[in-house]
């Protein structure tokens, strides 16, 4: 027969194996060990870019240690890839624009798909814009579709199945012309590109005219934006073209709610982060903020959403 003593202290060993496992010790001291961030493209890329500004506010907000790792390749995929398949315990996350979480899968059999990720938080959503080199001979939308109707002219952008590559094919249907693919591996080399002549012009954000120094012929946007006054709409245009860019924090599936909370949390202090405000101002990133509740609603409508967009405009998939 157990003693006082011993029934009190077996009480509590299974009132503590009674517990949820989110609510032990361990999980509510998160994080205990550095944070490792992966950015699927390569340093100086547009995603790169808007990453590494998060993580920097992001330190601060959850007073531990984040670790940028760029892993390029495959449009995106190889790093997200690594990312998905990492254990689920809040130590490695990725930083993804919408092309390779939300079309990705659609064109090619790929390692992950929609169950595969726990969204986090949204902190940027960006027009996208056509943009020329500041010596570009296409002043207007009309000059370069003029020209497409005459001869080859070479569009570039990520990797086919990107956002900008599906902005490209938007454009050419929308005007009836069609231009030549050349994939990039980012906004910077494919800055590079046009800056060297080998596209006449690049479908990407539109921050790639204050980043890169390119030349706006149109963005794709229900509006002008303050930063591009001059750029006419599409819709100014007679094309009723409006694709942005946004970009999110994800976790691999089954990761803890208390985990993920915590860094839902953590990523609505960052963007109040003045430093975050003013590199996001700096860049023309246009932030737009999403608790973890709301961007999994929002990404799984994005998802099913987005093929429905390669459908209409032509986009081969699997």
């Amino acid at each position: 027969m157990k003693t006082p003593s011993q029934l009190k202290i077996t009480s509590f060993v299974c009132a503590m194996l009674a517990l949820p496992v989110a609510s032990l010790p361990a999980l509510a001291a998160y994080p205990e060990k550095p944070i490792e961030v992966v950015i699927p493209y390569g340093p100086g890329s547009n995603t790169d870019g808007m990453g590494r500004i998060l993580i920097n506010s992001l330190r601060k907000a959850m007073n531990a240690d984040l670790v940028p790792i760029n892993i390029d390749g495959a449009g995106g995929t190889i790093g997200t890839a690594k990312a998905a398949a990492a254990p689920a315990d809040g130590y490695t996350l990725s930083f993804n624009p919408v092309a390779t979480v939300t079309i990705q899968p659609h064109l090619r059999p790929l390692p992950y798909g929609k169950d595969s990720f726990e969204p986090v938080c949204m902190v940027v959503d960006n027009a996208t814009s056509i943009t020329v080199a500041p010596d570009s001979p296409y002043k207007t939308m009309d000059d370069l579709i003029n020209a497409a109707k005459k001869g080859k002219v070479v569009a570039v952008g990520g990797a086919p199945g990107s956002i900008p590559h599906i902005v490209q094919a938007a454009v050419a249907k929308a005007y009836g012309v069609k231009f030549v693919y050349l994939p990039a591996g980012g906004g910077a080399k494919a800055a590079k590109s046009v800056l060297g002549g080998e596209a006449a012009f690049a479908a990407d954000t539109s921050a790639m005219s204050t980043t890169h120094g390119l030349r706006t012929l149109a963005v794709l946007a229900d509006k002008r934006l303050p930063e591009l006054p001059d750029a006419p709409t599409m819709k100014e245009l007679g094309k009723d073209l409006n694709i942005s860019i946004w970009f999110g924090l994800f976790a691999p599936k089954g990761t803890p709610d208390a985990v993920l909370q915590k860094l839902s949390s953590g990523c609505q202090a960052a963007i109040k982060d003045p430093e975050f405000k003013n590199a996001m101002d700096k860049a023309d990133f246009t932030v737009r903020f999403m608790d973890r509740v709301a961007f999994k609603t929002f990404f799984n409508k994005e998802f099913d959403a987005n093929k429905s967009m390669l459908d209409l405009i032509g986009v081969k998939g699997k």
